[in-house]
C-alpha cells in the first residue's frame, strides 16, 4: 500500500479555497477580503486568516497595502506586457542554454508530469492543471544550468499566476497549452535550442492575451 496523504492544515484549507475562488471569477480583482469575514466563512481564527493571505500574496494572487487592506491582485495593460516582455527574454535564454539532447531520467519526469497535466484537465481538476504546470517550467527551465536565471523564471512566473488563472478554465487553451508541453519535449529530443526557444516563448502568450481580453485591455 501507498503512503497515505498527510491531511491538509486549516491554512492549507483556506488557501486552497480561495484559490479556487480566484480561479472561477467568483472573487474578482481589486475585491477586498476582510479577516473577520473570513474567519467566519472557515470557522478558524484571524491567526489562520493571515497566514493564508501571506501564502497568497506570496504566490501573487493577492496584495496587501496599508490602510487599505488586502484585495485580489490586478495588473494593467502596461503591467502585463512589461511583466511578459520580461519572461520572454529569461525563457528564450533558458532554452537557448539547455543542453540538447536531454537524458532520459530529465525526459522521463517532464514526460511524467505532462501526462499529469493532461489528466488533469479531463477531469477538469484546474487546480492539479495548475500545479502540474508549474512544476513542469520549473522541471524545464532547471535544466538550463543556471540556478540564478531559473530562479529569477520562478520569480516571473510567481507573478503571473494571476495573468496564467484568466486561461487555467477556458478547455481550449488547456488543451492548446497541453498540445505545446508536448512540443517541447520533442524538442528536447532534438538538437535544435532555436526552435526550442521559439515554443517556450510562443508558449506564454495566450494567457496574457487572455488576461488582457477579459480585463477589457484588447478589442
Amino acid at each position: 500500500m501507498g503512503a497515505q496523504q498527510k491531511p491538509q492544515t486549516k491554512v492549507q484549507v483556506v488557501v486552497r479555497a480561495l484559490e479556487v475562488d480566484i480561479v472561477l471569477g467568483r472573487l474578482y480583482p481589486r475585491e477586498r477580503l476582510v479577516e473577520e469575514t473570513l474567519a467566519r466563512r472557515f470557522e478558524t481564527t484571524r491567526h489562520v486568516i493571515r497566514q493564508a493571505l501571506n501564502e497568497l500574496e506570496k504566490a501573487g494572487l493577492l496584495v496587501r497595502e496599508a490602510n487599505k487592506g488586502t484585495t485580489v491582485c490586478e495588473y494593467s495593460a502596461e503591467e502585463v506586457n512589461q511583466l511578459y516582455q520580461m519572461r520572454d527574454y529569461l525563457e528564450r535564454q533558458a532554452a537557448l542554454l539547455i543542453p540538447l539532447p536531454v537524458n532520459d531520467e530529465d525526459y522521463s519526469k517532464l514526460k511524467s508530469l505532462c501526462d499529469d497535466h493532461s489528466t488533469a484537465i479531463v477531469q477538469e481538476d484546474m487546480l492539479r492543471v495548475i500545479a502540474a504546470n508549474k512544476e513542469f517550467h520549473q522541471v524545464l527551465f532547471r535544466l538550463c544550468g543556471n540556478v540564478f536565471l531559473a530562479n529569477v523564471i520562478d520569480e516571473m512566473a510567481k507573478k503571473a499566476n494571476l495573468i496564467r488563472f484568466a486561461s487555467s478554465i477556458d478547455l481550449n487553451l488547456l488543451k492548446q497549452a497541453r498540445d505545446e508541453h508536448f512540443q517541447i519535449l520533442d524538442a528536447l529530443r532534438a538538437n535544435d535550442n532555436s526552435s526550442l526557444s521559439e515554443i517556450c516563448v510562443s508558449h506564454l502568450q495566450p494567457s496574457r492575451q487572455k488576461y488582457l481580453e477579459k480585463r477589457g485591455h484588447l478589442f
